[in-house]
């Protein structure tokens, strides 16, 4: 059976060199790699004539010249044929589980620019096939079962930027490349060994980790000169080290018993008592030369003389002060106005309690600001429902929202027991997200949210988005301007207290863009030379690389990378520099909302064309 099908591959293959090169022959070239390594993985409709009109197939000029298929599942060996897409530019076949050696025929591939093949299980040496690809920009081989010695012949592909090779099993010496272009280049933990040349002495030491290799950026080789003189230093500075380090080593144990001696003197002569560890959780005391008082006892003092927690109109009285301040609490997280906890009342209720930090305004001016505030109310705004003012304690209480934010769900939720987001959740946060914010937008054009971040996205059981901390900028101005390395900033905007529409559309284009991306705007590898989200987006897209800029999690939902791309698309124009070229949150709103129809409709199309219950298509 097996000889069978060989024969009739075959057959297949000679009459599509036979028809020449066109669409028609792509798409037959197309069916023999699903045949082969697809099977239903590959969601297409075969009964389209175009393979244009397939997921993950992208064409020009009425020929196939993109094909990205990253993440979907596929098994199996490359079939020859692959080869005939004489057009192609991409091929993105990474994170699968394919085997065997990279077909021969790919030397036939002259216009590919970029061949990701990494985390598969390819096996066999580099063919010399892929020294014919004179165009190729990006090879990416990590994470595979590659053998054999990396070949010098790779000086022959001079454009290329991007070579990966780790987590594989190539042996032999690093081969002394001289391609100029070349910036991004690792070949750790394989079975290298020998002295790296010197055209990688500038890259990082995780490129060459994980083998027997020596030399810069590694340590000096043994027997050269470099290692000699090493070891000299080496010597003559274990002695001065020894003698500096022991004398420091006795200031620093005197030091501690110093300081160890004055703790206890200190608190033997200390007349400030907390009443309530519990309470202090609550308000925690911020000691200053000034304040000889507890926190917890100027809050008792107030609650006599009549002070208590204010709630809104719309929100029944609960507990009382009395019950908030002896309530059991827990940090939630410290943002730009003040530090949040988790409040647990007696009754079992959970509330979130931000005591805020810095507040200049006068009292009479608060309150007016605060119930203005307490005033919006929207299904996904998170909703005010009580404040307290002292001269000592600002705090605002809010509904606890169980999921935590959209921040931590991103970038603390690993491990195997994490929370997958899948394309449907995060554009349903987004739509979320972008109605709570229009909502905001329509109370008039000063009305403005003024701190958008991805950790104040909070989000309820079901996933279902709900905005916090509007309004606290200009309830609870700080006496200083947040931080605009955060990444969220608008560059127009130098006061906090003054954060436009426009600028709240920044941020949250912003956050579009690490919902979309998984990286934070503060990613190391995106600062490491100055380079902020939109940027390091908009360059990977103008190099046609776009869908490697979404998060793994969202490769496999190939039937809608058209509506990840728009919403892509939307988060950039978000971001311009100019606030006059970003759209209103109206606009957003609206154009979220079309993705996500989108969205289902496809969903719908799909289930129509491949029912649950039925059997593989055939070819």
């Amino acid at each position: 059976m097996k000889s069978l099908l060989s024969i009739f591959s075959l057959l297949f293959l000679f009459a599509i060199i036979a028809t020449g090169d066109d669409l028609a022959s792509d798409r037959d070239v197309l069916l023999i790699l699903r045949a082969a390594v697809g099977g239903r993985s590959l969601l297409w409709n075969i009964t389209q004539t175009s393979p244009c009109l397939w997921n993950g197939v992208f064409c020009n000029e009425n020929r196939v010249t993109v094909l990205r298929f990253p993440g979907m599942g596929l098994s199996g060996k490359i079939p020859l044929g692959l080869g005939n897409l004489t057009q192609l530019q991409t091929l993105s076949l990474r994170f699968n589980a394919l085997t065997g050696t990279i077909p021969s025929d790919f030397a036939k591939l002259v216009n590919l620019r970029n061949l990701f093949l990494n985390n598969n299980l390819f096996s066999g040496e580099i063919p010399d096939s892929l020294f014919n690809l004179k165009n190729l920009v990006k090879l990416t081989l990590g994470n595979n079962n590659f053998s054999g010695e990396i070949s010098p012949k790779f000086n022959d592909l001079t454009r290329l930027d991007t070579l990966l090779f780790e987590n594989n099993n190539f042996s032999g010496s690093v081969p002394d490349l001289n391609v100029p272009s070349l910036q991004s280049f690792n070949v750790s933990n394989n079975h290298l060994n020998g002295s790296i040349p010197k055209r990688f002495s500038d890259f990082s030491v995780s490129a060459f980790a994980g083998n027997s290799l020596c030399g810069k950026p590694l340590q000096p080789c043994p027997g050269t000169e470099s290692g000699k003189n090493s070891k000299k230093k080496l010597s003559g500075g274990a002695i001065a080290g020894i003698v500096i380090g022991s004398s420091i080593g006795v200031l620093l144990i005197l030091l501690l018993l110093f300081l160890l001696c004055r703790k206890v003197s200190g608190k033997n002569d200390s007349n400030d008592v907390v009443p309530s560890k519990q309470v202090e959780a609550v308000a925690p005391r911020e000691k200053s030369g000034n304040d000889s008082n507890s926190v917890v006892a100027a809050a008792k003092n107030d609650f006599k003389n009549g002070n208590s927690l204010v709630f809104f109109s719309n929100v029944n009285k609960p507990f009382e002060l009395e019950e908030l301040l002896s309530a059991s609490a827990e940090v939630l997280g410290k943002g730009t106005f003040g530090t949040t906890y988790k409040a647990t009342i007696n009754m079992g209720m959970s509330v979130a309690v931000k005591r805020l930090k810095e507040v200049t305004a006068p009292e009479n001016e608060f309150r007016q600001k605060i119930e203005q505030v307490g005033k919006m109310a929207h299904v996904n705004l998170v909703p005010f429902r009580a404040y307290y003012f002292s001269r000592d304690e600002k705090l605002i209480l809010n509904d606890y929202m169980p999921m935590g934010s959209l921040s931590a769900l991103l970038h603390a939720n690993s491990g195997a027991g994490r929370t997958p987001l899948n394309w449907e959740t995060r554009s349903g946060i987004a739509l979320g997200a972008a109605r709570g914010v229009a909502y905001l937008h329509s109370h008039g054009p000063t009305s403005s949210h003024g701190n958008i971040t991805s950790s104040n996205i909070l989000l309820t059981k079901s996933y279902e988005a709900r905005v916090s901390d509007f309004g606290l900028a200009y309830t609870a101005l700080p006496t200083f301007t947040p931080n605009r390395v955060s990444g969220y900033r608008a560059p127009e905007v130098t006061d906090a207290g003054k954060v436009s529409q426009k600028a709240d559309v920044y941020s949250f284009g912003i956050m579009l863009l690490e919902l979309l991306t998984g990286k934070a705007p503060t990613h190391s590898s995106l600062n490491e030379e100055g380079v902020d989200l939109p940027r390091w987006v908009q360059t990977v897209v103008q190099e046609e690389w776009s869908n490697e800029v979404f998060d793994m999690e969202l490769l496999r939902y190939q039937n809608v990378e058209e509506e990840m791309v728009k919403l892509l698309q939307l988060a950039i124009e978000c971001t311009a520099q100019y606030p006059d070229k970003r759209p209103s949150m109206n606009v957003v709103e609206s154009r979220i909302q079309e993705i996500c129809n989108s969205s289902l409709e496809k969903e719908r199309l799909s289930e129509k064309y491949y029912p649950a219950e039925s059997v593989a298509p055939q070819d």
